[in-house]
């Protein structure tokens, strides 16, 4: 067959950015940008590149397989699916709906049908015993938005064509640039905004790739983040803010300045470990710029101090008189949900949450889910029997990993819809192969909010599946017939195709499925203002001091006061080629990467075989030394599985957030020790 090319778009992350695939027949040979593409304007990152090549991987799943007798074995859909049901039935009978858990990751997340297909299946069958990998790396987004805002996950980004500044901390776009600002192409994104007057500052215990391109640079002790934004709110007040702007749409000024009053110039010197000139150019940019974006990532919520740096974020962008307006941030409602068209309740003053899961009440749930901390204990209990996995590789997500794991291996059963095999897989009672993202036609749904303009796209399927790969809404759709239950009510899914089942999920928002096939990309400028007036007529403006933020922020007073200078710590770490579990790329090995005075200090030589311990277990890996970490911190970055799985440092049990019960993932203490040194 004749080579070809054809175009669709990237579903790695959220980004979404255009691709084009080159095509011999059924093999993908590689992948590009798509030059013509509006949005991500013929931008691609390696890992995007990659695609054509991780589809064909060795390990790919290509039928379905149950385990029998302890083995996985390769069997029929028929088979597996009239074996599942019942089992599940007969769960949701004895234990109630609890008893059957739902987890969706990356995989998930980024297919149409994936995510729908979960929503509905939890939905329809009652089960409170929801889990994601927001209870793993962002769940202080949720929280933050819905203490300060009213809703929960809100995610200001930069209005990129007009803002005149903005922070980045503990993200780092030029490497990951998902989730937040959305830079397709960052560093021309980073350019662009410097040509019409904008001043760019990285806040990051390692001067990372972002950092180096920032006008900017504030290095502060690991989790002290929220220190530098609470000097910057403090002197603002004092000097900056935008009075009139706090008086029409916030309230509690004098709660908040009392939060921070401790932050002097002095004190966040000190317990920040940061220059006081650094910290005095830092106000004055925010005071010469006006208006800002501040824009954070997992560096801060996977750490001990991630609410209140969120809450901080918000506040600094609403005392500036930044949040959602023009030249400052805007809020993405979604092009296809249109959350700014919705009339719905703000949340009431200390968030949504609700009891955590019977076996850990303290861990309570928030933005819908339990904490995925909870799931050994829950299972151990038996109030959780079963878990339906859509996408996602639990080994390397969940926290102390042996102990999650070996909890795993006693549910009844462990379902897993995945593309390719890995230590979840390996341990499922029943795989179901998905279809991979050249496979099916989709469009973005739950990420068309992470897009810089209000953007929906839609891409055929370029190939047909490898070998008997289903799609999410197909498998759903049988189980339900033989559990008796319309996941899809006016949906034929015996009859459906992809297209019709993507048309199904549009009509129920009101979108015209025919309009996007045919144009394949519908975009919008953005809407600017909409959670402003929402919050203006909800809950009479902003609360720029939440109660439960404000008394967390309170009690790490101690804590600031009492830092260890020779004490280790652990951060995390985004990789060029790597997409955490799902792009295991060699070009990135899995290394420990330590300043090199923590390493003269210590003996260590670079490729030394270093562990990292906690009490909760230990990693070892080669030593990389990396000069752009600040002296006391090391990197180990995640997403790589058994012994180099980064989750083997943390607990199940100790360092739970008291508001939102997510564990620490960043900011924990280590020790170091060589195993095997480097000869002289």
């Amino acid at each position: 067959m004749a080579i070809i090319e054809k175009k669709s778009f990237c579903r790695i992350c959220g980004s979404g950015c255009g691709i084009v695939v080159t095509l011999d027949g059924q093999q993908a040979l590689k992948v590009r940008a798509d030059e013509d593409h509006p949005v991500s304007r013929g931008y691609t990152c390696p890992k995007g590149r990659a695609i054509a090549t991780d589809h064909h991987r060795a390990e790919r799943l290509e039928g379905p397989m149950i385990r029998v007798d302890g083995e996985l074995q390769p069997t029929t859909w028929d088979r597996l699916l009239d074996d599942l049901a019942p089992k599940l039935k007969t769960i949701i009978a004895t234990t109630g709906p609890v008893g059957v858990g739902t987890f969706i990751g990356g995989g998930g997340f980024l297919d149409a049908s994936g995510f729908y297909s979960l929503l509905t299946f939890g939905k329809t069958i009652g089960t409170p015993s929801s889990y994601s990998d927001m209870t793993i790396d962002s769940v202080s987004k949720a929280l933050a938005g819905e203490l300060f805002a009213g809703i929960s996950g809100l995610e200001p980004r930069a209005d990129l064509a007009r803002t005149k500044m903005v922070i980045f901390i503990g993200t780092n776009p030029v490497i990951s640039h998902t989730r937040t600002i959305q830079m397709h192409a960052p560093t021309a994104a980073m350019r662009d905004m410097r040509a019409h007057g904008a001043e760019l500052w990285t806040i990051d215990p390692r001067k990372c790739e972002t950092a180096m391109r920032s006008d900017g640079f504030i290095q502060p002790r690991p989790g002290l983040d929220y220190a530098v934004l609470g000097h910057a709110i403090r002197e603002l007040l004092i000097d900056g803010a935008d009075r009139d702007y706090i008086a029409n749409h916030a309230q509690d000024a004098d709660k908040l300045a009392a939060a921070v009053n401790r932050f002097t110039l002095d004190y966040t010197s000190k317990v920040a470990g940061v220059e006081k000139t650094t910290l005095e150019a830092f106000v004055a940019a925010i005071r010469k710029a006006g208006r800002l974006s501040v824009e954070t990532g997992t560096g801060v919520t996977m750490q001990r101090a991630g609410n209140v740096t969120g809450w901080l974020a918000l506040a600094l962008m609403a005392v500036t008189g930044s949040l959602d307006r023009e030249g400052g941030s805007w809020v993405n409602p979604g092009r296809i949900m249109r959350k700014d068209k919705m009339d719905f309740p703000a949340a009431p003053e200390d968030g949504w949450n609700r009891p955590g899961p019977k076996s850990r009440p303290e861990l309570r749930g928030t933005h819908g889910d339990f904490p995925c901390a909870a799931i050994p204990d829950e299972i151990a209990a038996g109030n959780l029997r079963a878990m339906m996995v859509w996408g996602g590789n639990l080994e390397v997500c969940l926290p102390e990993t042996a102990r999650s794991y070996a909890a795993l291996k006693d549910l009844e059963v462990l379902g897993v819809f995945d593309v390719r095999g890995n230590r979840t897989v390996d341990i499922a009672t029943h795989v179901m192969p998905t279809k991979g993202q050249l496979e099916r036609s989709d469009m973005s749904f739950v990420t068309d909010t992470s897009f810089p303009l209000l953007v929906t796209q839609y891409t055929p399927a370029l190939i047909e599946p490898l070998g008997d790969r289903k799609a999410f809404w197909w498998i759903l759709g049988e189980l339900g017939k033989r559990m008796e239950i319309d996941f899809f009510p006016g949906f034929d899914h015996e009859a459906g195709t992809d297209d019709t089942f993507l048309a199904y999920i549009l009509g129920l928002f009101g979108h015209d499925f025919e309009e996007l096939k045919e144009k394949r990309l519908l975009v919008e400028e953005p809407v600017i203002g909409w959670v402003q007036k929402f919050v203006d007529e909800k809950m009479g403006g902003w609360r720029l001091a939440p109660r439960l933020l404000a008394e967390q922020l309170a009690g790490f007073e101690q804590r600031e006061s009492e830092h260890d200078s020779e004490a280790l710590i652990l951060i995390p770490r985004r990789q060029k080629y790597h997409e955490n579990s799902k792009l295991i790329d060699l070009r990135d090995p899995p290394q420990v990467m330590m300043n090199s005075v923590d390493a003269l200090k210590r003996g260590f030589a670079e490729g030394a075989l270093i562990r990292v311990s906690t009490v909760s277990g230990k990693v070892e890996r080669p030593l990389k030394i990396d000069d752009t970490l600040r002296p006391g911190v090391i990197n180990i970055p995640h997403g790589w599985s058994d012994e180099m799985n980064v989750n083997n440092l943390t607990s199940t049990t100790r360092e739970v957030d008291p508001i939102t019960g997510m564990l620490l993932f960043s900011g924990l203490e280590v020790s170091v020790e060589a195993v095997v040194p480097v000869p002289a």
